[in-house]
């Protein structure tokens, strides 16, 4: 089971290893940079296609940091995706979303996340 320490702008820790970028958490506790487009953080609009990749990975529940500043948003295309394939969503402020996420954990759900590690 992965846990994510802590976070602070433009960072995030995750099972102790500090990370200098956007990340993406599978179920199955694999970690992955996310890719960001021209940003070095990564990109403040979370697509489709990343959701996608996360509920095909087996997420039942997704959460979403928007960023410490609550910038970071879904495409209309991604929610519209979230709510066909009737996949829980819980979108908060960064901060807010690591603590929700290893509350899920400890619940025992099978949890995917997309940590935005700026504003």
């Amino acid at each position: 089971m992965v846990t994510i320490d802590r976070m602070g702008f433009g960072w995030i820790v995750i099972d102790g290893k500090k990370r200098w970028h956007d990340v993406v958490i599978y179920p199955d506790g694999k970690v992955k940079r996310r890719k960001g487009g021209f940003l070095m953080f990564g990109s403040h609009k979370i697509k489709r296609e990343e959701i996608e990749e996360l509920y095909k990975s087996g997420a039942e529940v997704l959460v979403i940091g928007t960023g410490t500043d609550g910038v970071a948003e879904l495409t209309d295309d991604a929610r519209s995706f979230i709510k066909e394939m009737k996949i829980s969503l819980v979108e908060l402020y960064s901060q807010e979303a690591i603590r929700e996420f290893n509350k899920l954990l400890k619940e025992n759900k099978r949890v995917g996340a997309i940590i935005h590690v700026t504003c």
